[in-house]
């Protein structure tokens, strides 16, 4: 799934979602009806289970560390500015996760459950917190990929 799938919504739309007191309504309703976002909720808690095995984020399901995360998010980035700047930075994660999880998929490395992790909760963040944006803001996220530096050419003299 591209980022760009994550960001487009079709109809049935979410909520209006305009603060982080709404967003565990929003969760439920993607995960129950939003086609894009990972929504396999036991699959999910499982791999959260696994990847958190022995530390304190072990003692939160799925969905309520994505909650955690996504409050967190919301509560640094309250300006559109910001809020679009950290999309696109978490777009560029997602991208990441992706590869790290394909990557590792394709090594015969079974579920890959913290590459796994990061890539479903990363989406699932960039889907929320895109409505967020898209309802606070009336338009959605422009999410601009990130430029690559380019090594500079020193010509001998």
């Amino acid at each position: 799934m591209g980022v760009y799938s994550l960001l487009k919504f079709d109809p049935p739309l979410p909520p209006p979602t305009h603060s982080v007191e709404e967003t565990p309504a929003l969760l439920a309703w993607m995960l129950e009806r939003d086609p894009v976002i990972p929504n396999h909720t036991e699959l999910l808690e499982t791999i959260h289970a696994n990847t958190f095995r022995d530390e304190p984020a072990a003692r939160l399901g799925y969905g309520q560390h994505l909650l955690l995360q996504i409050a967190d998010d919301l509560a640094l980035h309250p300006t559109q500015e910001t809020l679009g700047t950290h999309l696109t930075l978490l777009a560029a994660a997602y991208r990441q996760a992706a590869g790290a999880y394909h990557a590792a998929a394709s090594k015969g490395q079974g579920e890959a459950n913290p590459s796994l992790w990061q890539m479903s909760s990363t989406a699932s963040r960039l889907r929320v917190e895109a409505w967020v944006y898209r309802t606070r803001h009336g338009l959605p996220p422009e999410i601009i990929p990130p430029r690559r530096a380019r090594a500079s050419k020193v010509s001998g003299g």
